[in-house]
């Protein structure tokens, strides 16, 4: 074995031993610690320093699931983004290949965040990464603003694919709203 692998090999067995060691004198340190008797006040959940309210087994829409997923895809694409970066920033294997080494982890990278990036807009387009919006109901309320004044203001500013005429249009004097204000005042 070279001194290079041996490094690389040691540096790999201390990582792992460090972290079990951590675990192991954690979870003794825990087991002395912790107290063998319970009261009432520790028994229930525990939800935020708040007291638990209803059923811990009340429905969860499944839409979260959905977003929790393309949140842990994007946490590995970090987790895998930094490693890259090290070894394309080789001056080592750069040399070594011509700069080949550079063009080729450059364009795997590329290809990457670009398969990614492809997949977030497949999910964005088919609205996985909108909020679930309560349904609208309608109310009584007799207001004294004409119908066709909500009307005029909401196709205003609507979003784009649901505009009836343009929202660039400015206020002026000949809106509905205000000649039926005018119209009203007379």
């Amino acid at each position: 074995m070279h001194l290079i692998e041996q490094v690389a090999f040691l540096e790999i067995v201390t990582f792992i031993a460090g972290g079990l060691l951590f675990i192991g004198i954690s979870s003794f340190m825990g087991s002395l610690l912790h107290s063998s008797s319970s009261n009432k006040e520790q028994l229930p959940t525990y939800e935020s320093g708040e007291e638990a309210v209803g059923n811990g087994w009340g429905k969860l829409n499944t839409h979260y699931y959905g977003i929790g997923l393309v949140f842990l895809l994007f946490e590995v694409e970090t987790v895998l983004l930094f490693p890259w970066a090290t070894v394309w920033a080789n001056p080592e294997l750069n040399e070594a290949t011509g700069g080949l080494w550079a063009s080729y982890t450059a364009g795997s990278g590329m290809l990457f965040i670009g398969l990614l990036a492809l997949g977030l807009a497949y999910v964005w387009r088919l609205g996985h990464l909108d909020g679930i919006q309560p349904m609208a109901t309608a109310t009584n309320f007799a207001s004294p603003v004409p119908k066709a004044c909500y009307h005029q203001v909401n196709s205003r500013y609507a979003p784009a694919h649901q505009r009836t005429y343009s929202a660039a249009q400015p206020l002026n004097h000949q809106d509905l709203c205000y000649q039926e204000k005018q119209e009203k005042e007379k």
